[in-house]
């Protein structure tokens, strides 16, 4: 398994979210503290690291293999905050 920085991931994730999300997941990791030892605080703050909201956004265009399909996936009305809401790709 790959060795990730923890605090490195968690800081840049944070600085993606918005003022709500940033409430929010401070709510969570809070009640999640209190309630988990050390381990388990650590494993449940790496789940949230690797998805969204605080995962490093995926660009479609990445996966392309011409320049015709990235133009196409360029013109796709996906945003940052879509996953948040369950919409998008």
């Amino acid at each position: 398994m790959r060795r990730i920085d923890l605090f490195e991931a968690t800081m840049q994730g944070w600085s993606r979210l918005n003022p709500q999300q940033r409430e929010r997941f401070f709510q969570a990791g809070l009640k999640a503290a209190l309630r988990l030892d050390r381990r388990e605080f650590r494993a449940w703050l790496l789940r949230r690291v690797r998805t969204a909201p605080l995962a490093t956004p995926i660009d479609p265009a990445r996966f392309a293999i011409s320049d015709d399909m990235v133009a196409l996936l360029k013109q796709l009305p996906v945003r940052p905050d879509d996953a948040d809401r369950g919409t998008g790709m």
